[in-house]
C-alpha cells in the first residue's frame, strides 16, 4: 500500500509525464507507472491545500489527472471520485424514495415553495458539506423557516422524531449496520457530541431485516456503488422502518468499529485485494 496524504503535498516528490509518473513519500517510499496495481480514492476534497486558490488548483488538478491515468485503465477500486458531483444529493434521494422512506426536502434560493415542508420548523443541512469562509460547518441545525434569510441557499428537511441514528457500512456484498441513541445529544445532529479520542464504543450492532437488506442491494445497484456509508434514522423507537437521509460515497467507516470487533477492516482488506470490478468508471 502507498498512501498519499494530499493536504501534505508539500512532502512528496512527484513527476508526471505522458509516458510514465513517480511519486516518493517522505519517507522514501516510491511508486511509479510501472508498479501501480489499482488506486482508491478516500475522501474528496473538502478544504484549501494552500493560502494561494491557484496552487490549490493545480495541485487539485495533478492529482484528478493522476486518478484518471488509473480509472482510464479500468483499475480504479471504489466510486468514483466525481461521485457525488454527478449524482448530488436530492438526486439521490429521488432514487433512494423508490425503497425507503425519506424527509420532505426542500433546497431553495429566496426561500420559494417553502409549503413542502410539514411547517415552519425543519432542519437545515450543508449541500457541500465545505467550511466557511471563517472555518466553521454547518452541522444539523434546527430552524425556523420564516425567519431565514431569502439571499442565502437553504437545503432545508422536515425533523424526524427519531430515537436512533442508523448507518450502514457497504463494502462489497457485506452490509454492516449501526445504531447511535439519540438520547441526551446537544442539538440535533450526533457529530457535535462526538467521541473523538475512541476510547469507548458509541456504535452498536443494527440487524437489518431481510426486507432492508434487499432494499439496500437494490438500491446500490442503481447508484452503480460496492462501497459507501448509508445514513439512516429510525421513525420513533421502531426499527422496523428507516428512514434514508443520505448516501457517503468516501464516508468514513473505521470509528465504527474502534476495537476491531466486528470484521470492517478485514472486510475493506480483502476487497481491494480483490481483482478489480470497475472499467472507465463503471461497474461491470
Amino acid at each position: 500500500m502507498f498512501r498519499i496524504n494530499y493536504d501534505l503535498w508539500r512532502d512528496y516528490s512527484f513527476s508526471y509525464t505522458p509516458e510514465f509518473w513517480k511519486i516518493v513519500s517522505p519517507s522514501g517510499l516510491e511508486i511509479t507507472s510501472k508498479t501501480a496495481s489499482a488506486v482508491f480514492w478516500w475522501k474528496a476534497f473538502s478544504y484549501h491545500l494552500s493560502d494561494d486558490k491557484l496552487i490549490t488548483s493545480e495541485v487539485k488538478y495533478i492529482l484528478r489527472d493522476l486518478y484518471g491515468w488509473f480509472s482510464t485503465r479500468g483499475m480504479a477500486k471504489g466510486n468514483d471520485i466525481d461521485f457525488h458531483n454527478r449524482w448530488g444529493k436530492i438526486n439521490i434521494l429521488s432514487r433512494a424514495k423508490q425503497y425507503f422512506s425519506i424527509p420532505k426536502t426542500l433546497v431553495s434560493i429566496g426561500l420559494c415553495d417553502t409549503n413542502v415542508l410539514s411547517g415552519d420548523r425543519a432542519v437545515a443541512k450543508s449541500l457541500a458539506s465545505q467550511t466557511s469562509g471563517d472555518g466553521l460547518v454547518l452541522m444539523t441545525t434546527g430552524v425556523t423557516v420564516s425567519l431565514l434569510d431569502k439571499q442565502y441557499p437553504w437545503y432545508l428537511q422536515d425533523q424526524i422524531d427519531s430515537a436512533w441514528d442508523v448507518t450502514v457500512f457497504q463494502c462489497g456484498s457485506a452490509f454492516y449496520g449501526f445504531k447511535r441513541s439519540r438520547k441526551g445529544l446537544v442539538g440535533l445532529d450526533w457529530r457535535v457530541a462526538q467521541n473523538f479520542d475512541y476510547s469507548q464504543q458509541e456504535w452498536f450492532l443494527f440487524n437489518l431485516t431481510v426486507a432492508q437488506h434487499e432494499r439496500l442491494l437494490s438500491l446500490s445497484a442503481e447508484l452503480g456503488v460496492e462501497i459507501g456509508r448509508y445514513d439512516f434514522m429510525t421513525l420513533g423507537d421502531s426499527s422496523e422502518e428507516l428512514v434514508f437521509l443520505e448516501f457517503n460515497a468516501t464516508g468514513q467507516w473505521v470509528f465504527l468499529d474502534i476495537k476491531d470487533e466486528f470484521g470492517l477492516l478485514d472486510t475493506f482488506v480483502n476487497w481491494l485485494k480483490r481483482p478489480n470490478t470497475r472499467v472507465s468508471g463503471k461497474l461491470n
